[in-house]
């Protein structure tokens, strides 16, 4: 261990840092005296005795009856296991009396909550809950809101949306996507017999949503972008959050409109039913993405592509949107090994197969209508240069 790791260590166990070179140098020396000591550890002369007759009184280093008076160490098994033993009680100390204050805090706000709640007057009148419309900023409280919605549920969760262009390197908006620790909320509200319906662009298969989805939510899908004009949320009939479009852009924004009316509810009730009714189920949807990315997979080995390049881009087609080690466990069931299965991406990433969202770090594809796109104007083109030439062949089934 080096000098440093060892005064850092020291310092650790509640020693400063003169306290700490002093301890090492009489280690080192056995016995010094208090200039030699100054000299060794490089402390000022100024500081010296304060720095032993502190290191004494914590028990690493004893005065010894001479003149001038040396310093002999205390032992490290029994210098070091006290020190443990007395920093140990002060922190767990510490700890307790943070529990403790915590504690307080925390009964003083339920108190305060209980209290409030039950002696400011009822806001509702007649029975009837007032009508409330409220703008909403930033992804943040975007999302709160939706969430806060969602949990609320008790009926019904009717939700328009469409995937983001992967060109963009915005986060995903949350009108599209939660965070994968807030997905959970859904599918309570699923447990809870909370029925819910998404209605989308068939584009989001299998680039978000990999060939295997089938889970509720139920979906159906529109073919063309302008077929959804807008993204709303509407839940129960009475509460809605409609995204808004920036004014400065042709695109959405983090603004939204939050509204807890009926009468609003029903009428964004009434456009989701006319164009769920456009819309094609996941059944015939599903089949014809299946196809498009068994013909893109063989387009990719006919112009060189790897076998294992290609099976990366198929089962990420197959998952849909996913971190790196849900990724990385899928390829290893195929002998790819963690990094090969990283290094893989970075190129995929480069070449334009592979996009990644930075916001929730989602790995997903390039859609396969764009691959051939742009594979028809040589825009992507496999990199032979770097290809790995070590990792096994992966047999070419179908996603």
């Amino acid at each position: 261990m080096s000098e440093e790791e060892s005064v850092a260590r020291l310092r650790t166990l509640g020693l400063n840092l003169y306290e700490s070179r002093a301890y090492l140098a009489l280690l080192n020396g056995k016995q010094l005296t208090a200039k030699q000591i100054g000299q060794f550890a490089l402390i000022p002369q100024s500081r010296t005795y304060d720095v032993l007759e502190s290191l004494a009184r914590k028990g690493f280093a004893q005065a010894t009856p001479a003149s001038p008076p040396s310093y002999v160490p205390i032992p490290p098994k029994e210098a070091l296991s006290s020190r443990y033993d007395s920093e140990r009680k002060r922190i767990q100390e510490h700890v307790s009396k943070i529990h403790e204050d915590a504690q307080a805090k925390l009964e003083a706000v339920r108190d305060a909550y209980l209290s409030l709640t039950k002696d400011f007057p009822s806001s509702t009148r007649g029975g009837h809950e007032p009508d409330r419309v409220w703008v909403l900023k930033e992804r943040e409280n975007i999302e709160s809101t939706l969430l806060g919605f969602i949990k609320d549920a008790k009926s019904e969760v009717l939700r328009i949306t469409k995937p983001p262009e992967l060109k963009s390197n915005k986060p995903l908006d949350p009108f599209y996507i939660v965070g994968l620790e807030n997905q959970k909320l859904v599918f309570d509200a699923l447990r809870r017999k909370v029925v819910m319906k998404w209605l989308s662009l068939a584009r989001e298969i299998p680039t978000y949503l990999g060939l295997e989805v089938g889970e509720p939510p139920e979906r159906r899908y529109l073919d063309r972008d302008e077929d959804i004009t807008e993204k709303f949320l509407i839940v129960d009939n009475r509460s809605a959050l409609l995204n808004l479009h920036d004014p400065l852009s042709p695109g959405y924004g983090y603004v939204a409109l939050a509204m807890q009316s009926r009468a609003a509810s029903s009428i964004f009730r009434d456009h989701f039913e006319k164009m769920w009714d456009k819309g094609k189920t996941l059944d015939e949807v599903l089949p014809r993405m299946r196809r498009l990315v068994v013909d893109v997979c063989a387009d990719l080995s006919e112009r060189g592509f790897g076998k294992t390049e290609v099976t990366v881009y198929r089962t990420l087609a197959r998952l849909g949107a996913v971190t790196q080690d849900v990724l990385e466990s899928e390829m290893a069931k195929k002998k790819v090994r963690s990094q090969d299965t990283t290094a893989l991406c970075s190129r995929l990433i480069k070449l334009g197969l592979i996009h990644k969202d930075s916001a929730h770090r989602l790995l997903m594809i390039e859609h396969p209508m764009d691959v051939r796109a742009s594979m028809s104007t040589g825009r992507i083109e496999p990199d032979t240069g770097t290809r790995l030439t070590t990792l096994p062949t992966v047999s070419g089934t179908n996603p």
